[in-house]
């Protein structure tokens, strides 16, 4: 991997951005990070993967906010698990989670074919050999039997909440969850008594790009849709309010 001698200023801009959200990402980390911004930026040009045009919006908005979930989830990154991006588009958040937490098996899930082209070109050319695109809508990908129960994890960054989650509950893991960002809680979207809230954790993007919320949404085991505690919700403030 060639970073072709990164600016010293983007290297800080990215170790600044990581550490807002709490990551920590090392030097190898950070030169694939410097590379992916790269190429994020010479791709922008030709097809529209991302409205973040600078290199302080595509840290700070992107790839600060894909690595909050690697605090919010509580999750040992060198526990390796299963994970799906759903709607990936560019990238955000699998790539950079794959990047700073290689042992995840990643699977990044995007229909469109352009993002799907920059994806794979992505995944050669940072050496991700633990992340596979799949050019297929939810919908689609959904109905494999074959990834039914598979993912620990599901991330839903882009995807709309209430039309994603009846697609995605068949492929998680009996104990597996979902983390979903927003900028407000999601307890009142989750309509469905299939579905609680685990814990939310508020945080502020850097670079003063504003607040927000990752919330961590699991199916339900209980009689009657009911969780553990007998409540629809059970919800745990953590961050910054």
């Amino acid at each position: 991997m060639n970073t072709d001698s990164p600016s010293p200023s983007l290297a800080a801009l990215v170790r600044e951005g990581c550490g807002a959200v709490g990551a920590a990402p090392g030097q190898r980390a950070v030169e694939q990070c410097l590379l992916y911004i790269r190429e994020l930026r010479r791709w922008n040009e030709k097809i529209n993967l991302t409205g973040c045009r600078t290199d302080r919006e595509i840290v700070g908005k992107l790839l600060a906010d894909s690595l909050a979930w690697t605090g919010a989830a509580e999750q040992d990154t060198d526990t390796p698990c299963a994970v799906l991006d759903v709607g990936s588009g560019a990238g955000f958040p699998g790539i950079p989670i794959a990047i700073v937490c290689p042992h995840h098996a990643m699977t990044l899930l995007e229909p469109n074919l352009k993002k799907v082209a920059f994806l794979h070109h992505l995944v050669g050319l940072l050496g991700l050999t633990q992340v596979r695109v799949e050019a297929k809508s939810v919908e689609a990908f959904s109905r494999q039997r074959d990834v039914h129960g598979t993912f620990d994890w599901v991330l839903m960054k882009a995807l709309r909440l209430s039309a994603g989650l009846p697609y995605v509950r068949p492929l998680l893991a009996a104990s597996g969850q979902c983390a979903v960002w927003r900028t407000r809680s999601v307890t009142a979207d989750l309509r469905s008594r299939e579905f609680s809230v685990v814990r939310e954790t508020a945080y502020e993007l850097p670079f003063g790009f504003g607040p927000r919320l990752l919330s961590i949404v699991k199916r339900r085991h209980g009689e009657d849709g009911e969780d553990e505690e007998g409540g629809l919700f059970h919800v745990e403030h953590g961050g910054t309010p």
